[in-house]
């Protein structure tokens, strides 16, 4: 269902054409004069269709009513955009509202742009498809934007529109396999179902595809006659410098350089950017010095470039595929034809001028003096010696145009590259070589879609522009690991689909696995590895390609305002680079799977069709795992938290939506019952004493944690309750992380001084039960006792146990029954709007309690990247001057090293042994309570 508003800011469910504004304002005057007509349900106004008079009399005349399909009624869009369906429109909420919601119940979500890049050897697709659920009448959310004065945005002309953008490659030899693709999700008219679309519009013959490379004008006559679409051309140089801006940009570890192997995510700063060079690499080298958005000069460039790769090697080798030579190459030894230095001084290095002896002094050198004839030099050491012949050439020229016009960033793509290892490795030395360490070859993850995503940001209104990088999230779908770095046909989109392909898999046996581990550090020539010392069919030739995932467009997310440096902040505490700690966590979470699908098939009652989705759900995040074992830096850059967070989207990918939710109800239950009791204890305490208990009672409700191992054993031993009380018997300090002493002061003073309260203070909670209910929502109250206020920040999404936003308010509602210090602050704080709360004096005077609010975070993993946090939870930091951040997951697999604007507090207990020794030096089920000063 989608959704139309009069405000151009918010316009059509967040998409606003010009045009449809002029529509908007009619169709809302229209709706108000029908009113006493409609059928009122609470808020929410039902109506029968009233858009046919209203584009008849007030939007067009005659010239609108000829677009408008007889059999439903919608607007038109230009250009290849779909047609809006205005039937059975009605307004949502408040008739007088200035800027009401328009619900238009019958338009499709989808709303796609496509561009293509044709080349000689692949087809590059980008495609944005946008999808977004059911708007929801969320009093919670329209309370705290009211209270924390959220806009609905920066005015624009036309919005940034949340959705996924896509990225697909097929050969070219393969072209109706791609014309397929694009016709069965109806790409080239927008995306929408079939449903919208009416004779008008499949007749039209006006639909426009943005296209670049040489096949856009080889195949433009295939796609007229098989899709009925015109191709608009865009320049090829144009759409690369766009492509590449837009993702140094927009994207956080786009860039990476390749060393010995070793990939290293580099982070662009947005600032300094510019300029930089880029050398694009086909069939011949063009070195494009890029000073701006829209200001390039191609300053130099070779004919000696991929093309020559694969002309001579196909000559010299007999090799069918350019993917074929890059494969010998991986298993060759260029010093058995290329001579190197050390052929020439008797095996030792010309240390007067800096060459190892294995430096290669003249490529096929060896080929002059020996009597050999083609047939008796292996093709894989042709492979080799002729790839990097040309890759050192290009490192080299490239090298010296960036030094002419003073460029340290160099960045190269195309055709050539293909996430090569060897490729890039050879490169990165030639620079490293030439510019004797003062300049990187750097490359990018989506280099192969450069031209394909230029040419989508050449629509007019692609709502791309102004993007952040905090606005983009990349997730990896079932068939990532499977497709490795290789060309691959459609993604899968049917659920059934993905299950059904998933067994056929499993059923025949196959699995990923990874590739012989390469000699560290030995070369047979400038920059290159010694031959693995085994073989087989395990070592893939793109096992170190990168895959591209789907980028989610979120643009309510936002950095986290209290970071005292964003640039800097780096989430991640566990550095997974480390193979050993790769490994570990790895093992953790094969582990846990077999629990983590009983606990999911049993969240929907243990179905067959459920089984069926778990073992699907198992198969595919142990793909995923292993895909990342084979290479780390497959998905990206590579924490803890990504690997937490794959997993979840793993489970959501299918349709688990919360695999515990019985688990959490009945915690919740249980934690609620002993809650009063509690309050009373904790009342009858000294401020001092209460203060200590209160932290206590964090740490100790901490334990409960489903993603923990030995947590799950606990929960055999006894009951939450029980588990509970013996976790706080145990809390003796000092803990292995204490400043509690410094928190006290900060809150209750020393001696007759007495500190000023904090003003707001931002709650992350954790997990639901005892640990929110008798640990967090205590806290809370103390600090509302205090006259601060209080924002409980919680997930957007289900992850484990974790309580989410959604949930807080009931959660809060039941506690407020016990406790007027809650049940004022709730009220103050909206949260109780719905609520029946039976309190012992039955006051409802609110006006002067300070608020208790309820915020979501922005995302559905057991940690946090404050870089991505929800609008909402940013308004809220912006007046925070205290955050206390509870848990494993957000207080210590990230954020531990995290400073802040204003003081924090850091509250877990340690469920993991190696996370114990790694970061804090102690033991299992320690503690940590670390207090720290506005930076």
């Amino acid at each position: 269902m989608a959704s139309l508003k009069e405000d151009p800011i918010l316009g059509i469910d967040g998409i606003i054409i010009k045009e449809e504004f002029e529509i908007a304002k009619p169709v809302i005057d229209k709706l108000r004069e029908d009113r006493p007509a409609l059928e009122t349900e609470g808020t929410v106004i039902k109506g029968e269709s009233v858009i046919d008079k209203v584009i008849e009399e007030g939007s067009g005349g005659q010239g609108e009513r000829d677009m408008v399909p007889p059999t439903s009624t919608s607007i038109h869009r230009s250009g290849s955009r779909p047609q809006l369906d205005l039937s059975k429109a009605a307004i949502e909420g408040n008739f007088e509202e200035r800027d009401p919601t328009i619900l238009l119940p019958n338009q499709s979500d989808d709303i796609s742009h496509l561009a293509l890049d044709i080349g000689g050897s692949l087809i590059k697709l980008v495609y944005f498809s946008r999808h977004q659920d059911r708007p929801t009448n969320d009093k919670r959310k329209k309370t705290v934007k009211e209270r924390l004065g959220i806009s609905n945005g920066n005015r624009r002309s036309y919005p940034i529109l949340g959705g996924r953008l896509h990225f697909v490659k097929f050969e070219t030899s393969k072209i109706n396999e791609c014309l397929d693709f694009i016709s069965s999700k109806q790409l080239h008219r927008g995306g929408v179902d079939s449903h919208s679309w009416h004779s008008d519009t499949s007749s039209n013959g006006n639909a426009v595809i943005k296209a670049t490379g040489g096949g856009a004008y080889k195949y433009a006559d295939l796609l007229k006659e098989r899709l009925g679409v015109s191709l608009d051309k865009e320049d090829e140089m144009d759409c690369l410098v766009a492509g590449a801006n837009f993702l140094l940009k927009a994207i956080r570890h786009e860039a990476f350089t390749h060393m010995e192997g070793q990939k290293e995510f580099v982070q662009i700063d947005q600032n300094d950017m510019f300029p930089y060079l880029l050398v694009n690499i086909g069939s011949g080298v063009s070195m494009i010095k890029v000073d701006g958005d829209g200001k390039f000069e191609r300053v130099s460039g070779t004919n000696v470039g991929g093309g020559t790769y694969w002309g001579l090697g196909r000559l010299l080798t007999k090799c069918k595929s350019f993917d074929e030579l890059l494969e010998l190459s991986q298993k060759g030894d260029n010093g058995t034809i290329d001579m190197l230095v050390g052929d020439i001084y008797g095996g030792m290095d010309y240390n007067k001028i800096g060459l190892s002896a294995s430096t290669i002094a003249s490529s096929f050198g060896k080929a002059i003096s020996e009597k050999k004839e083609l047939t008796n030099y292996r093709p894989e050491d042709i492979s080799l010696s002729l790839l990097r012949m040309i890759s050192y050439n290009i490192g080299q020229i490239s090298y010296l145009n960036a030094l002419r016009f003073g460029l340290k960033r160099i960045f190269f793509g195309g055709f050539f590259i293909r996430g090569h290892a060897y490729t890039m490795d050879t490169i990165s030395f030639a620079v490293h070589f030439w510019s004797k360490g003062e300049a990187q070859a750097m490359f990018l993850r989506h280099e192969g879609f450069l031209g394909a995503l230029g040419a989508f940001m050449s629509y007019e209104k692609h709502g791309l522009d102004d993007l952040m990088v905090h606005q983009l999230v990349e997730r990896f779908p079932m068939g990532a690991p499977y497709t490795g770095g290789k060309i691959h046909g459609p993604p899968l989109g049917d659920l059934n689909e993905k299950i059904s392909w998933m067994e056929k898999f499993v059923q025949k046996g196959t699995e990923i696995t990874a590739p012989v581990p390469m000699a560290s550090s030995g070369t047979t020539g400038l920059g290159g590895f010694e031959v693995p010392s085994s073989k087989g069919g395990t070592l893939r030739s793109d096992a170190s390609a990168l895959n591209v995932g789907v980028l989610h467009l979120v643009p309510t997310l936002e950095v986290f305002p209290q970071l005292a440096d964003p640039k800097m902040y780096e989430p991640n505490t566990i550095d997974l680079a480390d193979h050993s700690e790769l490994e570990y966590w790895f093992t953790v979470l094969s582990d846990h799977l077999p629990d983590l699908v009983d606990k999911a098939v049993a969240s929907e009652g243990g179905t067959d069709d459920s089984k069926r989705r778990g073992d699907a759900f198992a198969h595919a995040f142990s793909a995923h795992l292993a895909r990342l074992m084979e290479e780390p830096a497959a998905y990206g850059k590579l924490g803890l938290a990504n690997l937490l967070e794959l997993r979840e989207e793993c489970l959501r990918e299918f349709q688990f939506v919360d695999a515990y939710r019985s688990i959490k109800q009945r915690e919740n239950e249980a934690s609620l019952a002993v809650l009063p009791d509690l309050l009373v204890e904790l009342d009858s305490m000294t401020e001092e004493t209460r203060l200590l208990t209160l932290i206590e009672g964090v740490l100790a409700a901490n334990i409960f944690d489903w993603g923990s191992r030995a947590c799950v054993e606990l929960y055999h031993k006894g009951t939450i309750i029980e588990i509970y009380r013996m976790s706080r018997n145990k809390m003796q300090r000092p803990w292995r992380v204490d400043d509690f002493d410094a928190f006290k002061e900060r809150m209750l003073g020393s001696g007759d001084k007495k500190p000023c309260p904090h003003k707001r203070a931002l709650l992350f909670v954790d997990n639901s039960g005892a640990d929110v209910i008798l640990g967090m929502l205590p806290l809370a109250r103390e600090l509302l006792r205090h006259g601060t206020e209080v924002v409980l920040v919680a997930n957007s999404l289900p992850a484990l146990n974790d309580v989410t936003a959604m949930e807080l308010p009931d959660i809060v509602a039941e506690a407020a029954k016990h406790c007027d210090i809650l049940r004022r602050a709730a009220e103050a704080g909206g949260l109780l709007v719905d609520a029946m709360i039976n309190t012992s004096d039955g006051s409802k005077d609110n006006s002067s309690s300070v608020p208790l609010m309820v915020v979501e975070n922005g995302c559905g993993s057991p940690c946090i990247d404050l870089r991505q946090v929800s609008s909402e939870l940013a308004a809220a930091a912006k007046d925070a001057d205290l955050i206390v951040l509870e848990g494993m997951g957000r207080a210590l697999h990230t954020n531990f090293n995290a400073r802040f604007k204003c003081e924090a507090l850091k509250l877990a207990m340690v469920k993991n042994q190696r996370l114990a020794e790694k970061l804090i030096e102690g033991n299992l089920y320690d503690c940590v309570c670390r207090y720290e000063p506005a930076s």
